[in-house]
């Protein structure tokens, strides 16, 4: 899930890349330097968008080898879709294995719930 996040997340990134810079400088009525001007804020915010799904991706990929926060993790796996190869293999174990989370959840509440009675 981690790898397939950066991956595809890097995929992303040149992808998004190339069809800014690629639409700020084709036939346009601008100069190079208006066009530069131009493609910059717009592939900066896109590349702010593209790099989020790679952290969540990250993040999700640390919480499913802990296998702790299915949520986190199945947001991660869903974002390490944008590289399908390890993406749509994550998911699938993922929700296969969800079971495992939610087991070692509930020990934690128990044994929380049980260290607020010890101190009553």
């Amino acid at each position: 899930m981690i790898i397939g996040g950066f991956i595809g997340g890097s995929i992303w990134l040149v992808i998004v890349r190339e069809l800014i810079t690629g639409w700020a400088l084709s036939g346009a009525p601008y100069s190079y330097e208006e066009a530069t001007q131009l493609a910059v804020p717009l592939g900066s915010l896109i590349a702010l968008i593209g790099v989020s799904p790679m952290a969540v991706a990250a993040i999700g990929g640390v919480m499913a080898l802990k296998r702790v926060h299915y949520n986190w993790a199945l947001a991660g796996a869903i974002c390490s879709i944008l590289f399908p190869f390890f993406g749509i293999p994550a998911l699938i174990l993922l929700v296969k294995r969800k079971g495992e989370f939610e087991v070692e959840e509930q020990e934690e509440e128990e044994g929380e719930e049980e260290e607020k009675e010890e101190q009553v």
